[in-house]
């Protein structure tokens, strides 16, 4: 089967028309902290923490033009929060000059205001007290 994505549940939905996304990285640990969703009882940040990442990016297309992404009709489309890419052309294309790239995955989440991608060898989900800018901080530590 060719590159395709499936929704990816992290097990945690984050407010989806804030725009206080922030993005903390250092060396090869990227922090996604987003204010959490209205209806979640655990009103603490939501932190998605990368480890080992070999590649991100972060901007265009927002959620109105979201159909753009190359990856809309390959499954992106079904996707309302987070999403893995599987057989990622991504992960490929990085492998041969990152050994680590070879047992990455290839992940995509959906905001208000931009689309985040990241390649990385593993994702977790922390809560964390503060503003979203205040728990991307400390999740690096």
């Amino acid at each position: 089967m060719p590159e395709h994505v499936i929704d990816h549940d992290l097990g945690v939905l984050w407010e989806p028309n804030a725009p206080e996304a922030v993005i903390v990285s250092q060396d090869a640990v990227l922090t996604l902290a987003l204010r959490a969703h209205p209806d979640d009882i655990d009103q603490r940040t939501v932190v998605l923490r990368w480890s080992g990442v070999v590649w991100w990016c972060a901007g265009a297309p927002n959620d109105e033009a979201v159909a753009s992404h190359r990856l809309y009709q390959k499954g992106l489309d079904r996707v309302l929060w987070s999403g893995r890419v599987e057989r990622s052309e991504l992960v490929e294309s990085l492998a041969p000059g990152s050994p680590r790239a070879s047992g990455s995955t290839h992940d995509v989440v959906l905001l208000k205001e931009e689309t985040v991608e990241v390649v990385a060898c593993a994702v977790e989900v922390l809560r964390a007290d503060g503003t979203p800018r205040d728990a991307a901080r400390i999740a690096l530590s």
